[in-house]
């Protein structure tokens, strides 16, 4: 029994230790692309896809447009491993930051993947496309394609910038203390009578003044009456 038990083990040792190689090759694919993705523009082709030569890249490239978002990756299947194709968006998704459009294609599987797409679009374009292409690269081509004519009839809103708000003048409040309010006016009282006194003096030494010269006046006019009268 001790015996089966050490052979199993062994049997399972031995398959992870061929398989261990090809599982790391797999991610280093995957890690390849994405640093490819971040470094050179939207499209990449691993080296040793099958279907593809030193045109497909170029090929990909024309078939995306200015500001579409648009990411084309090829991979190639990796003997021996079930290549969990929606794994490996995803984590191309994610560390692109979840804001592209990916089309994928691992081997001759092809999927559509774009978190920032209402739910189940990019999905569909892709097997629209995969529907009527005989290989991955006009799969991918076709699903740019799809994308293209998709976001001309579903345009995203733009986001629009909030007025920023002028800031209103803040109104002082404060309430002036009663006192100043009453200096003020006695202040003015005062430059009042300043001014007016020695006016008022000079208006009275001209009454005055008047006054004798009538007095004086009237005594020359007696007194000249009365020497007529001598006379």
């Amino acid at each position: 029994m001790k015996r089966h038990i050490k052979q199993l083990v062994s049997a399972i040792a031995l398959v992870l230790f061929f398989l261990t190689p090809i599982i790391g090759l797999a991610q280093d694919y995957v890690s390849d692309a994405i640093e490819a993705l971040q470094d050179n523009g939207p499209v990449y082709v691993a080296p040793d896809t099958a279907g593809t030569d030193i045109n497909t890249a170029a090929k990909l490239q024309r078939a995306l447009r200015e500001g579409d978002n648009i990411v084309l990756v090829m991979l190639p299947e990796s003997d021996g491993v079930d290549s969990d194709i929606l794994s490996i968006v995803r984590r191309l998704s994610e560390d692109l930051g979840d804001s592209s459009i990916i089309g994928l294609s691992v081997g001759r599987d092809v999927i559509g993947y774009a978190p920032t797409l209402p739910a189940g679009v990019a999905a569909d374009q892709m097997r629209r496309a995969n529907s009527v292409s005989n290989d991955p690269v006009t799969a991918l081509i076709t699903f740019a394609q799809n994308i293209h004519l998709w976001q001309g009839e579903n345009p995203q809103p733009t986001a629009t910038p909030l007025p920023t708000p002028t800031p209103s003048p803040v109104q002082n409040t404060e309430r002036k203390p009663i006192w100043i309010v009453f200096l003020g006016i006695g202040i003015a009282l005062a430059l009042i009578l300043f001014l007016l006194v020695p006016r008022l003096r000079s208006l009275n030494g001209n009454v005055e003044v008047g006054a004798s010269l009538s007095r004086e006046t009237q005594q020359d006019l007696v007194e000249a009456k009365n020497a007529l009268e001598t006379i």
